[in-house]
């Protein structure tokens, strides 16, 4: 197929940005031009200058790109595109012989976003690729960490892609706002266009503390609610309507704000489940997707919840085109929920018919990890500790926030009991927890971390002299590298959440164990099904089987080991975070009245993780 009808091919129906190229170079050409309609331009040609700044005048494109054989006629084009009023501002791009095709395109993307140009995709979560923070009268930046922004963050890092995410103000918002926005474009990384959404204070607290990480986060991981949650109209009721409602609406309206038009918008979580219906409203054909991040229960547990509350998540969620969850048990609780709510579902298409007569498709999307960015996440190699003989002290291992959820309580529990009941141990086996501080503002979190510090002081004052000294050691900090490196050596990993959407730390731990090691993991735990018959799986409430697992993956066989890790690391890396990502812009094309791209929602597969 000649390169004119791929490109005649791949624009026929779609919804572009025009773009006005003025090239002389005839055939050699056709690769530019070709990636062109990839990245979703309508495509304008001339070789003649003077016709290109007459098509410019008319027509008003997105941008000129230039790609002409004497650089004196570059000079010439900017000197007539200045002359007229019409043109004069629109931004150009200089393609010379040589040039790096892929490097020119994001180059020109960049120059859009400069000029105020919708993005093509539109990125919403709760936070961003960076946490903004508010210390010394100015506003500051610092990474952010967790597994939605590192799954994110290449698809982020494309210059046609905005994340928008949420912001509490201090007290003195008007006079700090400016600030923010100055913060966002002068300290984020560059090549991340970050839109900060500020957020009255009181605002934030209620809608981030008060009911997404209170009431959201504890129902969706089987955890007591507070008990204002079912009082008639309280402090918590508030909560819900000024807090979670008013911040998803803030959010869509500051959207619809920008004049953007942007071809699709990826929705991220829990904190946000409004927010798809009030974009809907906002946006009526612009494709939506919504991923949810943790559990999806079923109805029984969404009718502790307020009818309006649960009803009102439920409407927000069909707003979009697709609902992602983790599992397929995930996918059938929230059909589940939707059939109980009188929507027409089907089973077997797993589609929902929402208010507006739209089938709504319900689609399940593991999450998963970059191998290579965990690799490299590592110590360097000429730095590492060496895994040193099966002799030494045996390491069991947790990674995880301080979160009732992650059920720390418990595993500390069963390794008391492991002691107690293998006397041989004593002396030949170290718990050392990785804790990462979180939530530190809420008083539940306060409270539970307390509570762990009470157990492991008493655990270690227990075992100290039969053991020669502490049993158990604790990290409270957010230092992966550390934490890599300690998996990467231990026997055991530990994770007995009492829920969990994935838990991507055991498919980091899959990805750098080297001893090799064993994972003991709740059968809770999204990740559960993809570790059937590697890990040894247990009930996170049974302590007992939780500490004979333990005993268990101490006890077993090199060989035994070594194909269990291989097992789990080799799907591990058949499905990635990129797949996890390249599933959904895929189904956003689908879900499009006609295709965003030959490829892909988002360009070709090989450049949606381009670094």
């Amino acid at each position: 197929m000649r390169t004119e009808e791929r490109i005649a091919g791949a624009q026929a129906g779609a919804t572009r940005r025009r773009l006005l190229v003025l090239s002389d170079y005839g055939a050699e050409a056709g690769h530019l031009l070709e990636g062109l309609v990839r990245r979703g331009y309508t495509l304008m040609l001339t070789s003649r200058i003077h016709e290109a700044v007459r098509m410019a005048s008319e027509h008003q494109p997105t941008a000129v790109l230039t790609q002409l054989r004497n650089p004196t006629d570059h000079l010439e084009v900017a000197r007539c595109l200045n002359a007229n009023a019409r043109t004069r501002n629109l931004p150009t791009l200089e393609v010379r012989r040589g040039s790096n095709v892929m490097q020119s395109l994001d180059d020109l993307a960049r120059l859009e976003v400069a000029a105020g140009v919708s993005p093509r995709l539109v990125i919403v979560a709760n936070r961003g690729p960076n946490d903004f923070v508010w210390a010394d009268g100015q506003w500051r930046t610092r990474p952010s960490s967790g597994g939605l922004v590192a799954m994110l963050a290449p698809l982020a890092s494309r210059p046609d892609v905005a994340w928008c995410c949420c912001v509490s103000e201090p007290p003195d918002a008007a006079q700090a706002r400016h600030g923010l926005y100055t913060t966002a474009v002068d300290q984020v990384e560059p090549g991340l266009h970050v839109v900060p959404v500020p957020l009255p204070a009181p605002t934030f607290q209620m809608y981030y503390g008060q009911i997404s990480n209170e009431v959201l986060w504890m129902l969706q991981h089987g955890l007591r609610l507070p008990s204002d949650v079912y009082a008639h109209y309280t402090a918590r009721t508030r909560a819900w309507e000024r807090g979670y409602i008013a911040a998803n609406d803030q959010l869509a309206s500051s959207i619809a704000a920008t004049g953007w038009n942007p071809e699709a918008f990826l929705l991220q979580d829990y904190h946000l489940y409004p927010l798809p219906a009030l974009l809907r409203a906002r946006f009526p054909s612009t494709p939506i997707l919504h991923f949810t991040h943790i559990p999806f229960p079923g109805p029984a547990t969404w009718q502790q919840l307020p009818p309006a509350w649960s009803g009102r998540i439920i409407s927000g969620l069909l707003g979009a085109d697709v609902v992602g969850l983790q599992t397929n048990r995930d996918a059938d609780h929230f059909l589940d929920c939707c059939q109980s709510f009188g929507y027409s579902t089907d089973r077997f298409a797993r589609t929902v018919e929402a208010s507006d007569r739209r089938p709504v498709q319900v689609r399940v999307y593991p999450a998963s990890v970059s191998p290579d960015e965990v690799r490299g996440a590592r110590t360097p190699r000429a730095d590492r500790m060496p895994v040193t003989s099966a002799n030494e002290l045996q390491t069991i291992v947790r990674v995880d926030r301080l979160d009732p959820s992650k059920n720390q309580l418990a595993g500390f529990a069963a390794f008391e009991r492991l002691l107690e009941q293998h006397p041989e141990l004593h002396g030949r086996v170290r718990f050392s927890a990785f804790l990462v501080p979180s939530r530190t503002d809420l008083a539940i979190y306060r409270e539970y971390r307390e509570t762990v510090w009470q157990r492991i002081d008493a655990i270690n004052a227990r075992f100290a002299a039969r053991c020669g000294g502490p049993v158990i050691e604790v990290s409270y900090t957010n230092d992966r590298q550390q934490a890599l490196d300690a998996m990467a050596r231990a026997n055991v990993l530990l994770a007995n959440s009492l829920a969990d959407g994935m838990n991507l730390v055991v498919k980091e731990w899959a990805i750098v164990s080297e001893r090799p090691g064993v994972v003991v993991a709740s059968d809770r735990m999204g990740v559960a099904a993809e570790a059937d018959g590697i890990a040894l799986l247990v009930d996170p409430t049974d302590v007992a089987a939780t500490a004979t697992a333990l005993r268990r993956a101490l006890g077993m066989s090199r060989s035994e080991r070594q194909v269990r890790l291989h097992r789990l690391r080799r799907r591990v890396e058949a499905w990635t975070a990129h797949d996890w990502l390249l599933a959904q812009l895929r189904d956003l094309d689908t879900a499009h009245l006609e295709p965003l791209g030959s490829t892909s929602a988002i360009g070709a597969p090989s450049a949606l993780i381009a670094s």
